[in-house]
């Protein structure tokens, strides 16, 4: 099974938007494995693993859930979690 990291800038600031957008990005997809967003960081960063190249379908649900949301990176990880690729989107 191919698993993928995928790494947005978004607008979520609090641990409450988080713990919300985070429970129904489960809800909504059986692909995704595991999501955080990083509070800390001044972007705001979501990364999540999945079993699909899926950021199309999660920018248009942050988007939809009223957050701004921007596609920046995704790679593919090995058996031992090891990055093979990385393709980047241009803001």
């Amino acid at each position: 099974m191919k698993k993928y990291v995928l790494i947005f800038k978004t607008s979520i600031r609090t641990i409450l938007q988080r713990s919300h957008l985070i429970s129904k990005l489960y809800q909504v997809s059986k692909d995704i494995k595991f999501a955080t967003v990083d509070l800390d960081d001044e972007d705001f960063i979501l990364r999540i693993e999945s079993t699909q190249r899926n950021e199309d379908f999660i920018s248009r649900f942050l988007l939809l859930e009223g957050h701004k949301v921007a596609f920046i990176a995704a790679f593919e990880k090995d058996e031992q979690g090891r990055p093979l690729a990385v393709s980047h989107f241009q803001e």
